[in-house]
């Protein structure tokens, strides 16, 4: 039986759904399908990608796309202006509270925006489809360097702490990892920072505002390019709300050899934590030789904008189809 909350979720996502069209519309951004199925994926070691064989290749996999990011810079390297993409993705992650393995996502590119630019276009995103619902959401923004956030609410410095010396918070015996085994549960510095910052950092924002978290060490964030005055540090933004993470944006890196050589060395993180190497995309090589343009880019989470707008605390109550019913 189909319960009155569902239908009130169903209308708001396709108003928000709407309105998203229209801000776009009015900033002559072009609205790109991306493909659902290539032969290409993320090669972000965190990202878990669902494998397709393809039925037209024998012995090929095809993977359900964990973002459209990929084709729209190809596209913008063919020359085309501004794009967004709006629909679903697809990642390997324990579906909670706040993860789906199947959502919707809102991805887009500017041509010439820096930085601050594009984290200000997200903010104004999110408000937009957050608003208008029975929730509170987030009404004003604050921006914070992410080494200065992540020493205020860890005690650590995260460019010249050690991994060991990340694994000694105690953060990790809290949430139960003896100190035996942490070395082999988070094999590289960058595990041990992503955890302290979900685990102790993320929960001293406050749910009120948007916070906006910028310029992460270069060697978490996969496609962003380096501060040109601090090169150890990347121009990579992220945006929260509601206790939530809503938003990873970057100043996209634009050398088609770097992203090479920045693959292969995600691949390699990938096969030592036991994930499938995901093999380069050499039609992304080729396009992206021919020049991608400097923009920036980002990618919204836009199921959990809804949450945030009826105020709701848990994803499956704003999918008509959650995971374990579709």
């Amino acid at each position: 039986m189909t319960r009155t909350s569902d239908i009130h979720a169903a209308r708001f996502r396709a108003d928000r759904l709407a309105a998203l069209r229209a801000f776009f519309a009015a900033r002559n951004v072009l609205e790109i399908e991306a493909p659902l199925l290539s032969s290409g994926a993320s090669h972000d070691a965190h990202i878990g990608v669902f494998t397709v064989p393809d039925p037209a290749a024998a012995g090929e996999t095809r993977y359900l796309q964990t973002s459209p990011e990929p084709h729209l810079k190809r596209l913008l390297a063919r020359g085309f202006p501004d794009v967004y993409a709006l629909g679903k993705v697809f990642r390997i992650e324990e579906n909670g509270a706040r993860h789906n393995a199947e959502f919707t996502m809102i991805e887009w590119y500017r041509r010439g925006f820096k930085i601050r630019q594009m984290m200000e276009e997200t903010v104004a995103v999110c408000a937009l489809v957050a608003d208008s619902g029975a929730g509170r959401p987030p009404r004003e923004a604050v921006y914070r360097l992410y080494v200065e956030t992540f020493q205020a609410a860890t005690g650590l410095h995260p460019l010249t702490a050690t991994r060991a010396q990340l694994l000694e918070h105690p953060v990790f015996a809290d949430r139960g990892f003896p100190s035996s085994g942490r070395a082999d549960l988070f094999p590289t510095k960058n595990d041990a920072l992503d955890f302290l910052m979900s685990e102790v950092v993320e929960p001293t924002f406050d749910p009120a505002v948007f916070t906006v978290v910028h310029h992460f060490p270069l060697e978490m964030a996969l496609q962003a390019e380096p501060d040109q005055e601090e090169p150890f540090l990347a121009q990579r933004f992220e945006v929260y709300g509601g206790g939530m993470e809503l938003a990873n944006g970057y100043k996209e890196l634009i050398d088609a050899r770097e992203y090479r050589v920045r693959f292969e060395w995600e691949n390699a993180r990938r096969a030592e934590s036991g994930k499938p190497v995901i093999p380069l995309h050499e039609g992304f090589f080729k396009d992206l030789g021919a020049g991608l343009p400097a923009c920036a880019g980002v990618a919204v989470g836009f199921d959990r904008l809804v949450m945030l707008g009826l105020g709701a605390d848990d994803i499956r109550d704003v999918l008509m189809f959650p995971w374990d019913e579709a």
